[in-house]
């Protein structure tokens, strides 16, 4: 998969100063150098791997994808990262290759700019890349923002509930609990669909009518997602 997530995170993995700097440990020079050695190494392979060997290294680093109004966020796990870098084995805390929970403290965000721009009569949201842009269904893409402000909400307002959301928006509390399982999506399911790669069959209403249905398993998502 040659999509935004890999993208970025190839990027990043390149970057000698910033994989450094975000597993944040006291090594020796020789130790830095392996370091940076084995993240060019990664990166390169994420460029020619199959994907399901690209999906397995997503899967291993606990990466999830948030949309903003205004960039897309990819999150890995500073402590699973260091695991892939050093060699060390790693007891994946999820089964069928589903989404675990993230420490806040253990987090390293990925920015991938992104902004709105009219693309004929629409407003689109536009991927800033180096080589091209692309423009995204929007309807879709607003419904995962939605929901990723949503969850994002009730995490920082413990006080908040989904009824409260719900009230707030003029929508049924089911309205809203269907979105909450959006922000769950594997990360090659968001990132295809910032990245307009979506099946044509994948709208804004299929979307929600088989959220309420979202699987945890991230292979069963794309088997019923069509990906």
């Amino acid at each position: 998969m040659e999509g935004l997530v890999i993208d970025r995170l190839r990027a990043f993995l390149a970057d000698a100063g910033a994989v450094l700097d975000a597993i944040d440990e006291t090594h020796s020079d020789s130790g830095q150098s392996r370091l940076i050695e084995r993240g060019r190494q990664v990166a390169e392979e994420l460029g020619t791997q199959a994907a399901n060997e690209v999906k397995a290294v997503l899967t291993s680093l606990a990466c999830r994808v948030v949309i903003n109004p205004d960039r897309m966020d990819v999150n890995i796990s500073r402590q699973r990262l260091a695991s892939l870098l050093t060699g060390q084995s790693m007891d994946l805390p999820m089964q069928g290759d589903q989404e675990p929970d993230h420490d806040a403290d253990d987090v390293v965000t990925l920015i991938v700019p992104a902004r709105l721009d009219r693309v004929g009569r629409e407003m689109r949201m536009l991927i800033e890349r180096s080589d091209n842009q692309t423009a995204t269904d929007l309807s879709l893409l607003r419904i995962i923002a939605r929901a990723h402000d949503i969850h994002a909400r009730l995490v920082h307002n413990t006080n908040l509930t989904v009824h409260d959301v719900a009230r707030d928006e003029n929508v049924s509390a089911a309205y809203i609990y269907t979105h909450l399982r959006l922000p769950w999506l594997a990360p090659d399911i968001t990132a295809a669909i910032v990245n307009g790669r979506q099946p044509p069959r994948l709208n804004a209403k299929k979307l929600m009518r088989q959220a309420s249905r979202l699987p945890v398993n991230w292979c069963e998502q794309r088997t019923l997602l069509g990906l």
